[in-house]
């Protein structure tokens, strides 16, 4: 972990918080690496968690958003005013990483935290919670209360997937289960449905809603219609070269450099003339669980890249934007390859572990089944074959009516 963020913990503990927030129908929930979008007012926006909140106020709908464990972005310079007992809540992680010293093997459930939660619920008044990652103690704090709760899709879902996986959430009570899984697509939805179905829950495919207004790029949409001409310039295509956007993990351990493998570097060193190169940092690497990976990101990409490859606006910018001018999508196991099979754009993955059935096997079977997604040898000659191959052949977005109407039907639960 950042240090930063181990100290920001530390003085989280000392704080007192006051619960006032204001009334509302509607609690939402979202990380610092979730409202990942710095608009030009300075705020910043949650791409899932936002576009949820814009979409319910058009319904008059009034949501509080409430900022997770060691979050920095809320207040003022969060979209939403998102709020944050950072006191309370970093005293209940300390005593929860305590507490699984002694439990081992099992969940070490926070009471503490429920009673976080449960005094945000009584004071907003919210009928239901949407959020990223609600956590099991969230879950219960609803349910006592007779409070809808559904988590939203942010990332892989996967069976080896600790958060996801039947082996993991199986075993875990009903009433620490939310009550819908909001997801982007039908692999991520039968990970769910093996083990949430006993549990009375049944996800919605809903696709990913911030890709979705890309792809129908509405000009009443004002953030997206400013967002596409504020990167036109930046982010225009290069003349005679085709675009591959390389978007990076965070914490990737078997990566000997710790950002891209030998032989995707010296395919861009050698191909820079013939492609244009856009290397995109993981949210987490810019503020999050990551930034000290981000630091080093910098003196690494001027030693082995500059030049060669550019960083700076594909990563400011929403992905959405960047896969519209890219031809082709490669990384080592990010969930962006999701994104890019709804957006038509053909994805490589290089971990040998998605290989490997013991490791991550099962990691984005499904759009790997689609032919989206392909798990290429991490060697320069593989990667290679791969990129002249997929330039050859045709793609395209994924269809959204049907995603569309589960959404709409789902506003119209929310704001019933």
């Amino acid at each position: 972990m950042d240090y930063a963020i181990a100290r920001k913990i530390a003085l989280d503990c000392f704080k007192l918080d006051r619960i006032d927030y204001e009334r509302s129908d509607i609690l939402t929930l979202a990380h610092d690496n979730d409202r990942s979008l710095k608009l030009d007012d300075g705020r910043y926006y949650s791409p899932l968690v936002d576009t949820i909140e814009d979409d319910l106020a058009k319904r008059g709908v009034r949501c509080v958003s409430v900022a997770r464990i060691i979050s920095r972005v809320k207040g003022a310079i969060s979209y939403g005013n998102a709020r944050s007992p950072e006191g309370g809540f970093a005293r209940a992680l300390v005593l929860k990483r305590l507490k699984s010293l002694v439990v081992r093997g099992r969940y070490p459930y926070s009471h503490a935290e429920e009673a976080i939660w449960g005094r945000i619920l009584d004071v907003t008044g919210a009928r239901k919670v949407v959020g990223i990652l609600p956590s099991r103690e969230l879950c219960v704090a609803c349910r006592k209360r007779g409070i809808w709760v559904a988590d939203v899709q942010h990332g892989v879902i996967a069976e080896r997937h600790p958060w996801y996986g039947q082996a993991f959430r199986a075993v875990d009570p009903v009433e620490q289960v939310p009550h819908g899984f909001l997801v982007w697509d039908r692999g991520s939805s039968n990970v769910i449905e093996k083990w949430s179905r006993a549990k009375g829950t049944v996800p919605q495919i809903i696709g990913n809603r911030w890709v979705a207004r890309f792809l129908r790029n509405d000009p009443e949409d004002r953030l997206v219609t400013s967002l596409l001409q504020k990167f036109a310039a930046p982010l225009a295509p290069s003349l005679g070269r085709k675009t591959a956007l390389v978007s990076l993990s965070w914490g990737e351990y078997n990566i000997p450099n710790g950002f891209i493998i030998e032989g995707l570097e010296a395919l861009i060193r050698r191909t820079a003339g013939e492609f244009r190169w856009l290397v995109r940092l993981h949210p987490n690497q810019v503020k999050g669980f990551a930034t000290d990976e981000g630091r080093r990101f910098l003196n690494y990409f001027d030693q082995r890249l500059r030049g060669y490859a550019e960083w700076e606006d594909a990563t400011r910018c929403p992905l959405p934007v960047v896969l519209r001018v890219a031809d082709v999508h490669l990384s080592w196991t990010s969930s962006v390859c999701i994104e890019a099979a709804q957006m038509g754009v053909r994805s490589a993955l290089l971990n040998p572990r998605l290989r490997q059935s013991d490791q991550l096997g099962d990691y984005y079977e499904y759009y790997r089944g689609t032919g989206m997604v392909e798990l290429v040898e991490e060697t320069e000659p593989a990667i290679e074959a791969w990129l002249r191959g997929a330039l050859d052949r045709d793609a395209v977005p994924e269809d959204f009516a049907g995603y569309d109407a589960a959404y709409n039907q789902l506003l119209d639960y929310l704001a019933s």
